[in-house]
């Protein structure tokens, strides 16, 4: 709550030293610009910031809450994720994307238990995330309850531990609560903001850094709806899939591969749910953790995506740059001061620097997560049976976080944290001081007929 409010400070603060200078100076006004002559600065702001809620709150799309849990954990949850989406708004399509790699995986993977004739309904992409947001609860005999996603359903359904679930794709997009009314009407306002920019720019009309910003969470934002466009909205009532069997005797049977001691859930053997920022990072920082009950009574959103090399990673390596580089479309703005320009470039400059090295790094360690790196040298070796077994149980048993990567992207953190913070506090003080033309409107009688 400190940065909104100390920006709101700062904002006041601002326009309260200007108000009484309400006069051009040097092609500029300052202070609060009123809007009957044409666009005033509530105009500006309020534009806007209702986009921008539109784009961060309507667009989320969390996993099931824990059993019992109340309206206002699941209310200070999607707060926090909004304020992430406003900070990092790439970091949050990132996980969209992960999410829709992890659906569509497990298609191909419930493949064979759906072949025509065996009159179960097809697992589709919508079962893929509703499975791994949590939709789906264990009840073992005499133990307790826990999430399972698809990786663990698949493998209970093969052993016969849990019959295959009847329900429909139909019946899984019944649980979402997408209200088709807020969809609509972020679309409509984020495709008139666009709109809007449009005309500015054909008529040579200036836009401020506000809207650049703003601009920025349009496009992550109709993203992030393709991403997430199968996946439930809000469900609050998961499926139960019970079993006959216990957990100790799942494990029993399971052998050596579930011997050890579980982090998270007792099926970690099969997929134990990491990295997760939550679970994993946050306790060696001292922060506050995640769900501390266990086995967990839901799967945390914070999981780092595993994508893989294919063509959703290319297209979300090319729009994370993308959307970094919108923000030298104010290389060249009128700021208030000379300094703000240039640590406006400087903030720009670093934001790109970060994510692409950020890039770089993951998409190194998620080659190893994925054992990608093992299987191109297993097809240069000439021993290929010895080596592909023996990287494969290097790849299991190396971190998902190691150490490198730590080192590394903790600088890379900060830098990137100061500068996304600049950025957003930099984007509202401008509009204490802006040039004369960003106050006047788009003329749309230009473009209508004449008779």
């Amino acid at each position: 709550m400190a940065l909104p409010l100390c920006l709101l400070a700062l904002i006041h603060a601002s326009f309260v030293k200007a108000a009484d200078a309400n006069e051009t100076s040097a092609g500029r006004r300052a202070g609060w610009v009123s809007q009957p002559d044409g666009r005033g600065t509530f105009d500006i702001l309020w534009s806007c910031l209702f986009t921008i809620f539109l784009c961060t709150w309507v667009s989320l799309h969390l996993n099931v809450p824990s059993p019992h849990e109340t309206y206002r954990h699941q209310f200070s949850r999607k707060a926090r994720w909004m304020l992430q989406a406003i900070m990092a708004p790439e970091f949050v399509l990132a996980f969209a994307t992960g999410q829709k790699v992890e659906a569509m995986r497990s298609v191909e993977d419930f493949k064979p238990l759906t072949l025509p004739g065996r009159g179960r309904p097809k697992w589709t992409i919508r079962h893929g995330f509703y499975a791994n947001m949590g939709g789906f609860v264990l009840r073992p005999r005499e133990s307790a309850a826990f999430p399972i996603n698809s990786k663990q359903l698949l493998w209970l359904i093969k052993r016969g531990y849990v019959d295959y679930p009847t329900l429909s794709a139909k019946e899984v997009w019944d649980k979402s609560k997408a209200d088709g009314f807020q969809k609509s009407l972020t679309c409509l306002q984020t495709g008139w903001f666009i709109i809007q920019i449009l005309g500015r720019w054909i008529q040579r009309l200036p836009v401020t850094t506000l809207e650049i910003t703003t601009l920025s969470f349009v496009l992550c934002t109709l993203v992030m709806f393709t991403q997430w466009a199968n996946k439930p909205l809000d469900v609050e009532s998961p499926t139960i899939v019970a079993s006959t069997k216990s957990i100790a005797e799942i494990l029993i049977e399971a052998g050596s591969a579930a011997s050890q001691p579980y982090q998270q859930t007792p099926l970690d053997f099969i997929d134990n749910l990491s990295p997760s920022w939550l679970t994993e990072v946050q306790p060696h920082l001292r922060f506050r953790t995640g769900p501390t009950m266990r086995p967990l009574p839901r799967f945390t959103n914070d999981r780092f995506p595993v994508i893989g090399a294919g063509p959703d990673a290319v297209f979300l390596f090319l729009f994370t740059m993308a959307y970094c580089g919108l923000h030298f479309l104010a290389w060249d703005f009128d700021f208030p001061t000379p300094l703000e320009r240039s640590l406006w470039r400087a903030a720009s400059i670093a934001i790109a620097a970060c994510a692409f090295i950020f890039w770089v790094c993951e998409t190194y360690q998620d080659g190893h997560r994925l054992g990608r790196w093992e299987r191109w040298a297993a097809n240069l070796s000439t021993s290929k049976d010895g080596r592909i077994n023996t990287m494969e149980k290097q790849r299991r048993n190396r971190r998902f976080i190691p150490v490198w990567e730590v080192i590394v992207m903790t600088p890379v953190t900060i830098v990137y944290t100061i500068a996304r913070t600049y950025i957003v506090i930099e984007a509202f003080l401008c509009q204490r001081s802006l040039p004369i033309p960003a106050f006047e409107t788009v003329q749309w009688s230009q473009y209508l007929p004449h008779f």
